[in-house]
């Protein structure tokens, strides 16, 4: 079984939950889930949130900003704000859900509300209004092959574009709205509100069945990885992602150095490119939430067990032996502390541990940052280092199972440098949070 196939099937109980999610809405006090906030002002209008679902695929969209909120804490994605809806209307849209597929659907034609109610749908009121002088057309598309998420709804003609010419059906105008869309506010490692954080400008290339390179944060016995990840295979528990490259999380509570998926979650979060630059970012509150972003857009979020005071590392690994890896993460900076005592990095950028044929290298020395402050270096020239990782696995023969050794099993095999076990099939450039 392949390690993408292997991690799909424990995604099946986080569809389920966030599906769920949606469905227990009701019973989170203070929500009404079709409820519209209005702004005020001579033309009302309703702000109307996009989320999307990085496991079924579905695309879901709220004026409520407490169910906003509630489905982005169940590891929905928030992708701003969709259009506006005028604050009322005599053109009601309606809001189904189908509890079989976890999938919602809109419509402000009532014959075909009806129709689904009939099959099985529960209906949950009107969501919001249609202009009824169609400023601004919501484009409704369908995909034929989708279990969730089959239908989408934008004002953008290039997305309904797009997705016609992936294979989605055209289904004309969905209902109007009186304004645009606008992306979800920028959060910069500086305003993010976060107790710690590492980030970097990553950028991915390699060739084998496999090859990532990660931002890593490590405390209290439990550690959470994002970064970008090609395998040859994702695309068969995956279909969305057929470029096979992905922003992934791996958040392990426990279990690290062995195979399979007890003590671990799996995120795939959005599709990434090889060979481009992403700036991307690790951040970690102390509710224990950790959120991951890209380009200063948040693209996901869950819960971690970890604790201060952390190590942060950035990490490039290789999934078999001869797989290769050439990444590049520019502009390291680390965030870390809430007072003198633990703000800020000690002592320099590790990069030392290189196991199975793979290297990791500081290519250009940061600057010292004496702020009183959480990216404080302690005198160190740390603020902002370039790395690289570079090389071909090495790790020739079969693992306990008979199979070939992968970055899986790759802990009980002997490292041919150091002649030690207990390592992965990666290089680790690591620094440690003053303590």
């Amino acid at each position: 079984m392949s390690r993408a196939i292997a991690r799909y099937l424990t995604r099946i109980t986080a569809l389920t939950a966030a599906a769920t999610a949606v469905l227990a809405l009701s019973a989170v006090p203070g929500v009404s889930a079709p409820t519209a906030e209005a702004a005020s002002g001579e033309t009302a209008a309703v702000a109307m949130y996009r989320l999307y679902n990085p496991n079924s695929g579905e695309h879901f969209y709220t004026a409520n900003s407490q169910e906003r909120e509630t489905l982005r804490d169940a590891g929905w994605n928030y992708e701003g704000i969709g259009w506006q809806a005028p604050a009322t209307s005599n053109i009601p849209v309606y809001r189904l859900y189908n509890r079989n597929a976890g999938d919602h659907h809109y419509t402000m034609n009532a014959a075909e509300r009806d129709s689904l109610v009939r099959s099985g749908w529960n209906y949950e009121g009107i969501g919001w209004y249609s202009d009824p002088q169609q400023r601004i057309p919501l484009y409704r598309q369908y995909n034929p092959h989708a279990i969730a998420g089959a239908h989408n709804y934008t004002p953008n003609a290039a997305e309904r574009d797009n997705l016609i010419h992936a294979g989605w059906h055209d289904e004309g105008i969905g209902w109007y709205g009186v304004g645009g869309a606008s992306a979800a506010p920028a959060e910069t490692q500086s305003n993010d509100g976060a107790y710690a954080s590492v980030e970097g400008v990553m950028n991915l290339r390699g060739s084998g069945s496999g090859y990532q390179a990660k931002l890593v944060m490590s405390g209290g016995g439990s550690t959470v990885s994002f970064g970008i990840q090609y395998e040859q295979d994702i695309h068969y528990a995956y279909p969305q992602y057929p470029g096979n490259t992905v922003f992934l999380v791996e958040n392990v509570m426990s279990h690290a150095t062995q195979a399979g998926p007890a003590g671990k979650q799996y995120m795939y979060l959005r599709a990434a490119s090889l060979s481009q630059d992403a700036k991307v970012r690790l951040s970690w509150y102390t509710d224990n939430t950790i959120r991951f972003f890209v380009n200063d857009q948040e693209i996901g979020r869950t819960k971690t067990t970890m604790s201060a005071p952390f190590i942060f590392a950035v990490e490039g690994s290789a999934a078999r032996n001869g797989d290769t890896i050439n990444a590049t993460v520019r502009n390291v900076t680390v965030k870390a502390g809430n007072n003198a005592a633990s703000y800020g990095t000690i002592s320099g950028w590790n990069d030392r541990n290189d196991y199975f044929g793979l290297d990791g290298t500081v290519t250009k020395q940061g600057t010292v940052n004496n702020e009183n402050g959480p990216f404080n270096t302690n005198g160190v020239p740390s603020y902002g280092v370039d790395v690289a990782i570079n090389g071909r696995a090495n790790i020739p023969g079969n693992g306990p199972d008979g199979k070939p050794w992968t970055w899986d099993t790759c802990f009980s095999a002997v490292d041919p440098t150091t002649n030690t076990t207990g390592h992965p099939l990666s290089a680790v450039i690591n620094i440690a949070q003053k303590r």
